[in-house]
């Protein structure tokens, strides 16, 4: 097994447990994010995966700009 292969297997893991982790926290929100409104919840998520989509598939933007946004909007809403 090549070096390359070993690295997009493990980038595809990682990228799956992150996706599970987000989909947990959208339907079943843990401690202080149950207050939040789920259409902030889903727009942030949008959000990020509008972000992933124009940084060329980067998941570190497409989280940061997604976490960005709830923080703002909740910060917004006080």
């Amino acid at each position: 097994m090549a070096a390359g292969t070993i690295a997009m297997w493990v980038k595809a893991v990682a990228t799956a447990i992150l996706a599970g982790v987000i989909a947990q926290i959208l339907v079943q929100p843990p401690g202080a994010l149950a207050s939040v409104p789920w259409l902030l919840r889903y727009g942030a998520v949008l959000a990020g995966f509008i972000a992933f989509l124009l940084a060329r598939r980067s998941i570190f933007a497409g989280a940061f700009c997604g976490e960005l946004v709830m923080l703002a909007a909740k910060w917004a809403l006080g």
